[in-house]
């Protein structure tokens, strides 16, 4: 049974690696959640294969150790030794592992960028939606950015930058980065940049304070559209308790 189950896995990483090469043309859109996805599933193969291979290596009995002097030849799961060579091999041949190396590389260029001071500010932010589609977003740029987001308060072409800060750090929960958005929507008369904020904040409806936050909208907002959209957020979030 193990046998098979590992040649399914060869077969399923097979297939995921063709599918990997010969994804259809998408719009701009797609293309990270697509290679992030086939990326999910080829790691969770290898992980399960890997786990299989290990398993098919261990003596029927555990109490008792394999024979030292037995020849690797003969054993019926010699063939399944060698697998994950095997795997890696047509992995590599497909091009799959040479752009993870390259994602893998990139990524961390990008964060290289995000997390250093010294460069322009312009530069920093709009590195965050490689960062981004990449799932490199984690509390430490969220920090780094908001000496980012205090300055803007006082630049008259700010809510530009807040604006794409509240794009590329959506789906974070991280809590410095809500208070700030708290602190300045109420003051925000436009409708698009408190509707941008609203999705931003969509995530931490679960806070006390962002929940009052979305009942004032839903009871006070001028927009129709973002009451609506309040009303459904706290709802969704209501639901899902």
């Amino acid at each position: 049974m193990k046998v098979l189950s590992i040649l399914a896995l060869l077969f399923s990483l097979a297939a995921l690696a063709v599918s990997f090469t010969r994804q259809p043309t998408v719009s701009p859109a797609e293309p990270a959640q697509s290679t992030a996805r086939l990326e999910a599933k080829v790691r969770a193969l290898e992980n399960e294969l890997a786990r299989l291979t290990d398993a098919s290596q261990q003596p029927i009995n555990e109490l008792e150790a394999p024979a030292t002097n037995q020849d690797p030849s003969e054993s019926p799961l010699n063939s399944t030794n060698v697998t994950p060579s095997i795997i890696e091999q047509q992995l590599q041949d497909l091009g799959v592992l040479e752009h993870f190396r390259k994602q893998k590389e990139k990524l961390a260029e990008a964060r290289a960028i995000v997390l250093d001071t010294e460069r322009d500010n312009w530069e920093r932010v709009k590195t965050l939606s490689s960062l981004k589609d990449g799932g490199g977003i984690d509390d430490e740029i969220v920090s780094s950015m908001m000496p980012l987001w205090t300055a803007s308060l006082d630049d008259p072409k700010g809510s530009v930058l807040r604006w794409q800060l509240l794009e590329n750090l959506r789906g974070t929960t991280n809590g410095e980065f809500r208070t700030n958005i708290l602190e300045w929507i109420g003051e925000e008369e436009s409708p698009k940049m408190r509707g941008q904020a609203l999705e931003t904040l969509a995530p931490m409806a679960n806070d006390p304070n962002v929940t009052e936050w979305l009942e004032y909208l839903v009871e006070s907002d001028s927009e129709p559209r973002i009451q609506e959209r309040a009303r459904r957020i706290l709802q969704n979030n209501a639901e899902g308790k």
